[in-house]
């Protein structure tokens, strides 16, 4: 009888979070479903969110209040507090319209929660740190010894790639090369944030409370899903890079004596001359291709391609939307 009382007041003391949460779990368990399935749930679930909140407004000041009013003399804990709080409404929000077909909103809203959780973590870990955290401060100095290698590694790996993708050396394209490598880099340091985040939670998650918590968890998840992202969608990334970088440095057409190619989907390395390298992106592939200038005297000039590298590029969320 004890247990049911305990638990009767837990459930009329927090049914908004409750609410949130097993909604949240049925649009993303949806997911699998058709796209009709799919769309109905996430309105639904919309819909049955706004209501909880307007007809449980106490709860949802109480909320609020954790993660921001509590620290009135506290700047720091209240910006870190409200990127806490901000990140997981966008965390939500990102699962509410992707059901509804929105997948470039959803790719957006993704990349802000993870921006978001960033940057309340690093204020909450300086604050926990600047009140003595030693556990903190150690992982830091690791961090901090490692970093530079990462960087020597992945600069390295990232030219490699570069090389293997398009038979090109990067360093014939300055801006291609400063784009590439920095995501490149980006992409290394999520994975090397992984077994970080790991330890943080171990040796953390007993010593934080309210908003600290609630982005310590963040943290921990964000990683996470950076971890499941980029193997999975890497090759994404790294052709969006590229899409980029080519449109802004490459040229939009190749030359063979009087013969010229000019097409939308692709971009040529190379000014008349005998041999260029194409990149081209569409919706479904993305690669190199070698291309060759043969002449005669007759100016019957022609081209010709050899496959350097072609990747599959796969959609995003499910089938892609044009939304």
């Amino acid at each position: 009888m004890r247990f049911l009382r305990k638990l009767k007041r837990i459930t009329q003391e927090y049914r908004l979070d409750l609410i949130i949460f097993f909604t949240l779990v049925t649009i993303i368990g949806s997911s699998g479903f058709e796209k009709n399935i799919k769309e109905i749930a996430g309105s639904i679930g919309l819909i049955i969110i706004i209501s909880s909140i307007i007809f449980l407004p106490h709860r949802a000041l109480a909320i609020f209040h954790t993660f921001i009013f509590k620290y009135q003399n506290r700047t720091l804990k209240k910006v870190a507090g409200t990127l806490s709080l901000l990140s997981w409404l966008v965390f939500g929000l990102t699962y509410i319209v992707l059901p509804l077909g929105f997948v470039f909103t959803g790719r957006l809203l993704f990349l802000t929660f993870i921006l978001l959780t960033l940057a309340g973590g690093i204020l909450t870990f300086y604050d926990l740190e600047k009140n003595g955290n030693l556990s903190l401060r150690k992982i830091r100095l690791t961090l901090w010894f490692f970093l530079p290698l990462c960087f020597i590694l992945t600069n390295a790996l990232a030219s490699s790639y570069f090389t293997q993708f398009s038979a090109l050396s990067i360093s014939s394209v300055p801006y291609t090369e400063f784009i590439w490598k920095f995501v490149f880099s980006i992409m290394a340091l999520a994975l090397l944030l992984q077994p970080v985040s790991y330890l943080i939670f171990i040796t953390q998650a007993d010593k934080t409370e309210g908003y600290q918590t609630a982005t310590l968890i963040a943290f921990f998840l964000a990683v996470s899903v950076v971890l499941f992202a980029i193997p999975h969608w890497g090759a994404n990334i790294l052709s969006s890079v590229l899409d980029h970088a080519t449109r802004f440095e490459w040229r939009d057409e190749a030359k063979c004596g009087k013969l010229i190619i000019k097409r939308e989907d692709e971009r040529y390395f190379g000014f008349n001359s005998d041999k260029y390298t194409l990149y081209f992106s569409n919706p479904g592939y993305w690669g190199f291709y070698e291309l060759n200038c043969a002449k005669d005297k007759y100016n019957n000039d022609t081209f010709r391609l050899t496959a350097v590298d072609i990747e599959t590029r796969k959609p995003w969320f499910g089938k892609d939307s044009v939304r």
